[in-house]
């Protein structure tokens, strides 16, 4: 299941005209885009929220989507239409359209930090506690709070010579930290 349609994705390009024989790509391509996007999307939401499609949806996937709330279902589409942007900017670029290689990469770096909120991971690909996201798909989420949260890492979980600090701890101690 596809999140956003070939219009929304289009439609990213003012200047990107749908409907003449000499379209270049053609809506096929670009529906690939649209299911290779929202491919990741789906392998990302099964593997984050998996726990909670086995105990809410008895397992089912399809069940965990038919739930999705408009806010949910928004964030979805807007990752998917970003993720598809950005490849339909590389191909119109190899096709002399100048100005969608600066669009591509505008909307690649938009396409990476949403999907990054929705895996609950920093710039950098670490693991997040949590992510933005989290609220909208599984009910029991913590709400995102100022209050300072319990969290730590065993000193056994970390690389040899990194600190609590490295990982974005406050941890006073850590297995490899020297007082």
């Amino acid at each position: 299941m596809s999140y956003t349609t070939i219009q929304n994705v289009a439609g990213m390009f003012p200047t990107f005209q749908r409907g003449a024989s000499t379209q270049k790509p053609a809506d096929p391509l670009i529906q690939t885009f649209i299911d290779d996007v929202a491919g990741d999307i789906d392998a990302i939401l099964q593997t984050r929220f998996g726990e909670v499609i086995q105990s809410g949806y008895a397992g089912s996937f399809s069940g965990f989507q038919a739930a999705f709330s408009t806010d949910a279902t928004n964030v979805l589409e807007k990752i998917n239409r970003y993720g598809a942007a950005a490849q339909l900017a590389r191909t119109l670029s190899t096709v002399g359209v100048a100005a969608a290689e600066k669009l591509g990469g505008d909307f690649e770096g938009e396409y990476e930090e949403l999907r990054n909120r929705l895996e609950a991971r920093d710039g950098d690909g670490r693991p997040l506690p949590g992510g933005l996201y989290d609220y909208l798909f599984d009910p029991e989420a913590a709400i995102t709070s100022p209050r300072p949260g319990l969290r730590g890492v065993a000193g056994g979980d970390m690389p040899r010579g990194e600190t609590p600090e490295d990982q974005g701890l406050s941890d006073y101690f850590g297995k490899f930290e020297k007082l």
